[in-house]
């Protein structure tokens, strides 16, 4: 079976901390991994990642996956209030002719501050 695991699955940090966010895998035929982040309403996109140990940057946010070991981090640095939010991480398998499908976590992982 399929699956997406974020943890912690709840943080409560002070600002200025770093922060790490762990996203673990099991999906056949993989194809990248997604990290958003939700504050009120829909989630806001920040990262897709699709090769190995490559890291993404964005400001005080940082991904990376490992396609070995099935998982994925994201980094926040320097911690603000805005940060606060729910962070979510999400799997895209590879499609076929007729399907695609997105496998969302099982769990949400709230950051606090």
């Amino acid at each position: 079976e399929d699956k997406v695991v974020q943890n912690p699955l709840s943080l409560v940090v002070h600002e200025g901390d770093t922060v790490t966010l762990n996203c673990s895998y099991e999906v056949v035929n993989f194809r990248s991994l997604l990290w958003y982040k939700q504050e009120k309403k829909a989630p806001t996109f920040l990262f897709m990642l699709t090769s190995s140990g490559i890291e993404k940057k964005s400001g005080r946010l940082s991904g990376i996956l490992d396609k070995k070991d099935l998982f994925s981090i994201l980094n926040i640095t320097a911690t603000q209030t805005r940060d606060s939010a729910v962070y979510l991480c999400a799997v895209e398998a590879q499609c076929s002719l007729v399907t695609c499908s997105l496998y969302s976590n099982s769990t949400a992982e709230a950051l606090q501050l």
